[in-house]
């Protein structure tokens, strides 16, 4: 499976977790917004493949005018993003994508770029900025600064779907904890963070911002009659796969146990 496919089978996940109360505001506060003349700017920083500009524009929480930079570090995202949008509906206009429809404007551009750096050396500037179920990949103590200097004074920042340190598996394993624990050891040893929830409060009170919503968004994923909806199971085999990376031969787990740990969970999902 590409990396690709896996953000793919993922979005009926992110479709459930959202937090509608947190997405509501965001919507409201875009709205005002709002200028007669010009339209709404937005920047999605590790953007993927397109999918969360195209549930925003689905789900109508998007003003009538906006211009739309998506920008991530891998160009193989981007490829597929932009195939994905010509294939909602949007058309091509020079590098540009654009959709209009029902009276709503709305131009998508794209950048490949790793966001920090692209931040720091932009002298364009957004209305909002918005960072799904990435924010965990950033040292957010040096990164959140990069991001803030892009927006235009009042502008907003979107971070949905941050990972705080929450790994659970269901039926009950003894080997759960441990993996769980070495796992989120793995994230903090890079740039990320395993608390990157907490970790951006904390970074945005520090840096006086005014917090409008805050609220949890969890990736629960189980079976339905036997079976997984929709690409869930492939989803979760994905994630076994990554855990199963990261600690493929770590000195502070028994190999073999880890290994019938891992074969255990594959064989439950289906795979």
């Amino acid at each position: 499976m590409t990396f690709q496919q896996y953000l793919d089978t993922k979005r009926t996940v992110d479709d459930r977790a959202l937090n509608r109360r947190v997405l509501r505001r965001f919507e409201r506060e875009l709205s005002a917004l709002i200028d007669s003349t010009e339209p709404v700017r937005l920047l999605e920083i590790g953007a993927g493949i397109g999918t969360m500009v195209e549930r925003l524009r689905s789900w109508d929480c998007l003003p009538n005018r906006v211009q739309y930079t998506v920008l991530d570090i891998s160009s193989k995202n981007i490829r597929t993003a932009r195939s994905q949008l010509l294939a909602s509906g949007f058309e091509r206009n020079g590098d540009n994508l654009q959709c209009k429809q029902n009276g709503r404007s709305m131009t998508i551009r794209f950048e490949v770029a790793d966001a920090v750096e692209f931040a720091w050396k932009t002298d364009r500037r957004w209305d909002a900025l918005v960072g799904h179920a990435v924010a965990d990949l950033f040292d957010l103590e040096s990164a959140l600064p990069a991001f803030c200097s892009v927006l235009d004074s009042g502008g907003l920042c979107y971070f949905p779907i941050t990972f705080d340190g929450g790994t659970m598996f269901d039926p009950a394993h003894e080997l759960d904890e441990r993996v769980a624990e070495l796992y989120h050891r793995h994230i903090d040893d890079g740039e990320g963070t395993s608390r990157a929830g907490r970790k951006l409060l904390a970074e945005f009170r520090r840096r006086e911002a005014e917090l409008l919503a805050v609220g949890s968004s969890d990736w629960v994923v189980y079976p339905e009659n036997g079976s997984y909806p929709a690409d869930e199971g492939i989803f979760l085999q994905h994630i076994l796969g990554m855990i199963g990376s990261s600690l493929d031969g770590h000195s502070e787990i028994d190999a073999d146990a880890f290994s019938d740990w891992l074969g255990t969970r594959h064989r439950q999902v289906g795979g």
